[in-house]
Order: C-alpha cells, then sequence, then structure tokens
C-alpha cells in the first residue's frame, strides 16, 4: 500500500517537475507581423512570450454576505519576448505599426471583502485578443468612478477569444499590491491564425501572470491615515478599486490529458509568480 507521505512525495514531485520543466523552456510560437495588414515592414519572427501593461477597475458585487467582484479592464501588449529577452520592434514592428491589446471582463470570488491580505479566487472571463492597425487606439485608465476602456480608431482585428477559467487566483497582497494568476483556454479567430502561424493547430492553453504595486492602486475607502485610513484609500470599507500599471506575460501551451489539468496548473502558476518576480 502506497502510503500518504509517498503520495505527497509523488504529488509534489509532480509539481517540481512540470514546474522546471516549463522553467527551461516555454513553447514557442512563430508571429507573422505583415499579415493582415498590420505592417509591410517586420520580419516573421520566433516568441515565447507577450508583455504587457493592464488597468482594470473591480468593483463589488455582492449582497453584503457574499464576497464577489467584477473586473473590468484591458491588457496593453506592448513587445514579444523570447528567453526572457525582449524582441526588437525593428523585426515585430509591435507598438509601432501595429497594437495587440485585449479587452476583458471577469468575476472573481474571494473569502471576504477585499483588502491587503485577501485573495480571491477567479470563476469567469470573457477576454478579446485584438490588433490595432495604425497603433493609434486611445487606452483609458480605469478610476475608482469608471471602467479602464480603449478607445478604438479605424477598423480593429479581432484575432483570438478566450472564455473558460481552468485556475485563477487573484487579490492584494499583505503590502497592499495587486497580483493575478489566471490559467484559461484560448482560441484563434481566422485573422489571428495568419498572424499566430504555428504551431498549427495552435495552443488551446493560455497562462497570464500580472502585478501592481500599491502605488498603482486607487480605492473609494477611508484615505485619512490618522483614522486607520490609507493614503490611496485602500482601507477600510471599500467597494471599488482602480488597477493602473500592471506588469506581466502571456504565455502559451497545449491543454494536458484531464489527469494530469491540476498538476500541471498547479505547476505553472507558481512558475508564473516565479517568473514574473524574477523580470
Amino acid at each position: 500500500m502506497i502510503s500518504t507521505k509517498t503520495l505527497r512525495s509523488l504529488a509534489v514531485g509532480a509539481v517540481m517537475t512540470v514546474a522546471a520543466a516549463a522553467a527551461h523552456a516555454l513553447p514557442t510560437f512563430t508571429v507573422n507581423p505583415n499579415s493582415n495588414g498590420l505592417s509591410t515592414q517586420g520580419s516573421t519572427f520566433t516568441a515565447d512570450a507577450m508583455n504587457g501593461v493592464s488597468s482594470a477597475r473591480i468593483s463589488y458585487t455582492g449582497n453584503g454576505s457574499t464576497f464577489t467582484y467584477t473586473g473590468v479592464g484591458y491588457i496593453d501588449f506592448t513587445a514579444f519576448s523570447l528567453n526572457d529577452t525582449g524582441i526588437s520592434a525593428v523585426i515585430t514592428r509591435a507598438n509601432f505599426d501595429y497594437g495587440i491589446y485585449a479587452t476583458f471582463t471577469q468575476n472573481f470570488t474571494c473569502g471576504s471583502f477585499l483588502a491587503p491580505g485577501v485573495s480571491c479566487s477567479v470563476s469567469s472571463i470573457t477576454l478579446n485578443l485584438w490588433a490595432d492597425p495604425g497603433n493609434d487606439n486611445i487606452y483609458n485608465k480605469a478610476t475608482v468612478s469608471s471602467n479602464a476602456s480603449v478607445t478604438s480608431v479605424g477598423g480593429q482585428v479581432l484575432m483570438g477569444t478566450v472564455n473558460q477559467v481552468f485556475a485563477g487566483a487573484a487579490g492584494i497582497d499583505a503590502l497592499g499590491g495587486a497580483f493575478q494568476n489566471i490559467n484559461t483556454n484560448f482560441a484563434l479567430t481566422a485573422a489571428g491564425q495568419l498572424f499566430f502561424t504555428s504551431p498549427d493547430p495552435f495552443y488551446q492553453f493560455a497562462f497570464s501572470a500580472f502585478n501592481n504595486t500599491s502605488q498603482g492602486l486607487t480605492c473609494n475607502g477611508n484615505t485619512n491615515p490618522a483614522t486607520g485610513g490609507a493614503a490611496n484609500g485602500c482601507a477600510g470599507s471599500f467597494t471599488a478599486i482602480a488597477i493602473n500599471n500592471e506588469s506581466g506575460i502571456t504565455d502559451f501551451n497545449n491543454i494536458p490529458e484531464p489527469a494530469s489539468l491540476a498538476i500541471f496548473g498547479a505547476g505553472l502558476l507558481g512558475l508564473a509568480g516565479l517568473r514574473r518576480r524574477k523580470s
């Protein structure tokens, strides 16, 4: 009979093996920046991640006894990278001839009212990945009273969609910074298949890790330190949070077999946090 201790050791070993393998080399993908009329000066390149900054407004949607929240925002992907090294915009033309961005709405369930030290699970997400020909959109950062949004200029190209969460954790850490690690599905559109040319078929799983310091948070709570408040309002009772200048990465992989999905997801959640701290 296998002992409980042995089972624990096997589980820990499996997670460490997955994380170590992923840390050794993230799955790569190939991009054609000259597709969809986005550029004429780029060159086909290989990358393993997209780097960006995010803004979102998180608002309380519970009823006093439930702790649910909704987040609305965007990710502005400013660069592609390979092996933690940025790829020159001379090659990618990203954030120059065209922009790559995502708009999203997601829902969270927390153990209590959001506050420093409180973590939440991501229960659902709807995300669209877009290309902006001309790179001339306007990115409107979140405030405590208005959602983050993108004012599009001209026609936009829908590249991919996300509509399912496999694992996700988010919240405010003990020091007052925001964090999110989320594993989702990912599906390219026909236009996206012209841009992300390999592998074919493309990866079905997306991994994102984003973090923000306490200086990038504003809440509609107590702003008076003399009465236990905080300068950014993220103290006491607050129902809205504006998260700005959150930075991180998104990378891709194929969905593993169902039996190994939980272990695989746990390993990559840990890896995402480690990789973000390293960068």
